[in-house]
């Protein structure tokens, strides 16, 4: 029998519908389908946008906005899986040769028809040295224009995540005449997007909103919006409250799901979750103790993670023991399902067996000589988790530092070697653009500029190769069940907890996704009114 479980003492709910159930959390692809146009609506960000040009800087609150706005080669759909969007299902002559037939009848904001130039202009711009999306591009060995609506993509290896890939903001088709014409304005406020979803940029005043409206030449008959416009607000995290709270603001997708109990009791809220690829945990780095596989297995057997769950999110999240969501486990969901549940040294509560365990790794590899610091970024969420490290390495007499990084700085311990020099574990929420374990499997390749603690290992290296270019979904998924196995088993990082995506919404308001789909799918296109 499927039930919704009471996340909090003061009985918030998750939303019911179709759904997934891994624990004490219920998940829900979508709100209930809207019946009626909702007008204008207001919706809270928690910071205001950087930039809309996604090659240059693609966050959530980007994404969050950028996804009304620009339509992709595929599509992501709010239940997590994908279908062929701007492009028809490419022909594959080969398994390295993608062939994608662009759609007749798209149309840019401006008017002018999306071509072949078009994408392969973007995919192109995607794939350039240090923009944010190269990395989707590492295996491309080339983007032709083959026909007057066709491009054709080779890859040197086969590569089974490549339609994911074109989901995300690696598969955007930007209008190249705008993009050109503005150069590096492209992207601030005051220009123009170059985007053909079923939104444009109707008005950024930067500093106070950003404002989005439907878009009346839409290509799509399947998708099209009941709600007018979307003005974009931000602040932080007592801001979203207080704006939902009074009604200032009509909806957001939380940031952290721990805010939800200072919502759930307003009458005129309702609170929902959704399955998440991604998951909070300890990063590690090759400096120091964590650089041996035994303290890390040693730390992962201490870890006290249904305490962490329930001190930082006050409920609303699950302790986990993968560095994945459940999102991830798309049509091997039974197989992934019964592999979680074998999982080895990432207790959800240590019990003595556990931690004498650990105490031999401890004694085995020898105590360290110095402190063991643990970076976290000064948010609640990432203190109390700290802390349960630290709880955990008292247990095994190993000593913790905490280090707490402000945000602004936080980002550079992953682009820095020199940021992340004095520190030997991070507290990170890792999301993943695709749902597909690869995504995060794949930062601790040799060549992965993620693969922060320099490991290496010819049998991982070959299994990841195996699943990768496998595209049957089932065979793909029993390989990656066994990588997902030699990664936990070398302790690359380490799985605390997964947190829902949560979405806070006025009672009068309905049809947007809840899944972290939203911030490639144009969730705004589906939101309007319940009656």
């Amino acid at each position: 029998m499927r039930r919704c479980l009471a996340l909090l003492s003061v009985g918030l709910l998750a939303g019911c519908g179709s759904s997934a159930q891994l624990g004490a959390v219920q998940l829900v692809p979508n709100t209930p389908p809207a019946v009626a146009p909702a007008g204008d609506i207001t919706w809270f960000l928690d910071s205001e946008p950087l930039t809309l040009d996604t090659d240059y800087h693609g966050a959530t609150t980007e994404d969050t906005v950028v996804a009304n706005l620009c339509d992709r080669l595929y599509q992501l759909q709010p239940d997590l899986t994908v279908r062929p969007w701007l492009v028809e299902e490419p022909a594959m002559p080969d398994p390295t040769t993608f062939v994608y037939r662009v759609r007749d009848g798209v149309r840019f904001h401006d008017g002018s028809a999306v071509t072949a130039e078009d994408v392969a202009f973007s995919l192109r711009r995607h794939a350039e040295d240090g923009n944010d999306e190269s990395d989707e591009f590492g295996n491309v060995e080339s983007i032709d224009v083959t026909g007057p609506m066709e491009v054709t993509v080779r890859l040197e290896e086969p590569d089974a995540q490549f339609k994911y890939r074109m989901a995300g903001d690696a598969g955007i088709v930007l209008n190249a005449e705008v993009v050109n014409r503005l150069g590096q304005d492209f992207g601030s406020p005051g220009r123009p997007d170059a985007c053909s979803g079923p939104y444009y940029l109707d008005r950024w005043d930067a500093g106070a909103s950003l404002t989005i409206k439907r878009f009346p030449d839409y290509w799509n008959p399947e998708l099209r919006p009941l709600t007018e416009s979307i003005r974009f607000v931000w602040g932080d995290e007592w801001a979203a409250v207080n704006s939902l709270r009074t009604g200032a603001a009509d909806g957001a997708y939380l940031d952290d799901p721990s805010m939800a109990p200072a919502l759930s009791t307003s009458p005129e809220l309702s609170l929902h979750f959704g399955l998440t690829t991604s998951a909070w945990q300890l990063i590690p780095t090759d400096r120091g103790p964590m650089a041996d596989v035994r303290l890390r297995t040693a730390l992962s057997l201490s870890l006290d993670r249904q305490g962490m769950a329930e001190a930082a999110f006050r409920g609303a999240a699950e302790p986990w023991k993968l560095p994945v969501g459940a999102g991830t486990f798309g049509t091997g969901k039974e197989l992934f399902e019964q592999a979680y549940q074998q999982i080895r040294d990432v207790p959800i509560r240590p019990g003595e067996q556990d931690l004498a365990r650990a105490r031999d790794l401890v004694r085995e590899a020898g105590p360290p000589a110095e402190p063991i610091v643990v970076a976290n970024d000064g948010t609640a969420v990432g203190n109390v988790l700290a802390n349960g490290v630290r709880d955990a390495g008292l247990k095994l007499g190993l000593p913790v530092e905490i280090r707490t990084v402000p945000p602004a700085q936080f980002s550079e311990l992953f682009a820095s070697p020199e940021a992340r020099a004095g520190v030997d574990l991070i507290v990170n929420d890792w999301y993943l653009s695709k749902p597909d374990g690869l995504g995060m499997y794949d930062n601790v390749l040799p060549d992965s500029v993620n693969n922060y603690l320099d490991f290496r290992d010819e049998q991982y290296e070959s299994t990841f190769a195996s699943a990768a270019a496998t595209y049957d979904d089932l065979q793909r998924a029993r390989q990656v069940i066994r990588l997902q196995d030699e990664y936990l088993g070398h302790m690359l990082s380490i799985p605390l907890v997964m947190a829902p995506t949560t979405l806070a919404m006025s009672n009068r308001l309905t049809g947007a996704p809840v899944s972290s789909a939203y911030l490639t799918y144009p969730w705004a296109a589906d939101l309007g009114r319940r009656s």
